[in-house]
């Protein structure tokens, strides 16, 4: 009777667990197949309540199986520890409403005899109290061990949960946090699920990232002002020179009478157009932010006075140490900015005085060159020559010298910031030209270029 009862229960149990695997199996087949389902697709990743939902579950399988297992574990402890250990002549023990009669050849038969009947763990037979007490134990040992067994289901799906989908954002969130609290914002965040975390992360490298534009672009203010104020400082040592060489003129020849009235005054005339532009230069350099902000400011100016103020500055640039030629050709009016055309010949002319040995040659004419459209006039472009007699450049200064801040070997001076020639590129830009650096026959050779606007004939 026992025994039926037995393998009916287990055909049940069987049948069940059969049950559930076959619809775990289909559950799992149609789960594949709609994952094929291009319309079913998740555009985003689960966030981490379904990510919760799906780990619940298999911590409620692993504890059920876990109890079954300590479940059907104690029953077959209790029976063998009963064969084994127990006095089992004539026993009869009950448990739970059912009643185990254990015959002399070690057959076991199990009865329900109801719940509302005593239940001796032990009668007719060798009552040993020993043994009674191991069976007890034995019997109630899954008591404790059900419950830690849930516990130990339930730490194992945290743990899982907590190393799938929160261990590694709150690493990556850590370590960015460090970071843009040490000011160090040149980094990329690593990339997580596209969870709640996900999402957070991405907050971060939005707010990283925006920290890093707003410092660079601070910085390159920061370099953009200290660039300008170099270049002013640069720009102002150019005129203060000429106006100290007329000053110079005036202490040494006025006194002994040598400078007729009229050459003193044209002298005069000369210096206060000098600080007359200074001053416009000065007002122009403190109204822009940066040298890229320059406009030129075009008018027309004749050519005659054009070349007249080109060659006194190459005169008073030159002093008696080198010897420049000048040469000029042009006429009528042109329409340029007449202050950014002296800066930049006054910058080459400077840097050439530096590098020349006894001669320089300064040429300034106004050309025609092609437009790129066909079917129309040339453009006419002012031209600025320098050539020295001196060493030339070095390939490495063809190639950088027109760069802020550039300055070749021997050119470590605390008065050279290597500005000059970038100022005259950007100024040359502005104006519609260029500047090309290259080496002539005796020395090196810059030619600055500026395109005319319209140009009226007397």
């Amino acid at each position: 009777m026992g025994d039926g009862i037995q393998m009916e229960e287990m055909r049940e149990t069987g049948e069940t667990t059969q049950s559930f695997c076959v619809k775990g199996q289909r559950g799992r087949e149609a789960g594949k197949a709609g994952a094929h389902r291009p319309r079913r697709r998740r555009k985003r990743g689960r966030s981490l309540r379904h990510s919760l939902y799906y780990c619940i579950p298999l911590c409620v399988i692993f504890a059920y199986i876990g109890i079954m297992a300590i479940g059907h574990g104690t029953n077959y402890l209790q029976e063998w520890y009963m064969l084994n250990f127990m006095e089992t002549e004539n026993a009869r023990i009950w448990e739970d409403g059912y009643e185990f009669i254990i015959s002399p050849n070690g057959d076991i038969y199990r009865s329900y005899v109801g719940k509302e009947m005593p239940a001796p763990i032990y009668a007719e037979g060798h009552r040993d109290l020993p043994q009674r007490i191991v069976y007890w134990l034995i019997s109630y040992g899954q008591v404790v061990l059900v419950p830690l067994w849930i516990l130990a289901c339930v730490g194992l799906t945290v743990w899982i949960f907590y190393k799938r989908e929160i261990e590694k954002p709150l690493r990556v969130l850590r370590e960015a946090s460090e970071r843009i609290a040490d000011n160090c914002l040149d980094f990329e965040m690593e990339p997580v699920k596209d969870n709640e975390l996900g999402q957070l992360r991405n907050g971060f490298e939005k707010m990283r990232a925006a920290l890093y534009e707003n410092n660079r672009a601070t910085w390159q203010q920061l370099e953009e002002r200290k660039r300008l104020n170099a270049a002013f400082a640069h720009d102002m040592r150019t005129p203060i020179t000429v106006l100290k060489g007329y000053g110079e003129m005036l202490e040494r020849y006025v006194p002994e009478g040598r400078i007729s009235r009229e050459k003193l005054l044209e002298i005069l005339g000369m210096m206060n157009g000098q600080i007359r532009r200074l001053e416009s230069y000065t007002q122009k350099m403190s109204s822009i932010r940066k040298l890229e902000d320059l406009e030129p400011e075009t008018a027309p100016v004749s050519a005659a006075d054009l070349g007249g103020k080109l060659k006194n500055i190459c005169a008073i640039l030159g002093q008696s140490r080198i010897d420049i030629s000048f040469s000029f050709e042009g006429e009528g009016t042109l329409r340029l900015d007449e202050a950014l055309v002296l800066e930049v010949c006054e910058n080459l002319v400077s840097n050439a005085v530096r590098y020349a040995v006894k001669n320089m040659q300064v040429t300034v004419r106004v050309t025609e060159e092609e437009r790129e459209t066909s079917g129309e006039n040339p453009e006419r472009c002012l031209e600025i020559t320098v050539e020295d007699d001196g060493s030339g450049f070095s390939p490495e200064d063809l190639r950088h010298g027109v760069e802020p801040f550039y300055r070749g070997e021997g050119q470590m001076e605390q008065s050279h910031f290597g500005l000059g020639l970038y100022i005259c590129r950007l100024i040359c830009a502005k104006c519609g030209g260029s500047l090309t650096l290259s080496n002539g026959i005796c020395g090196g050779r810059v030619t600055a270029r500026f395109k005319l606007g319209c140009e009226e004939n007397p």
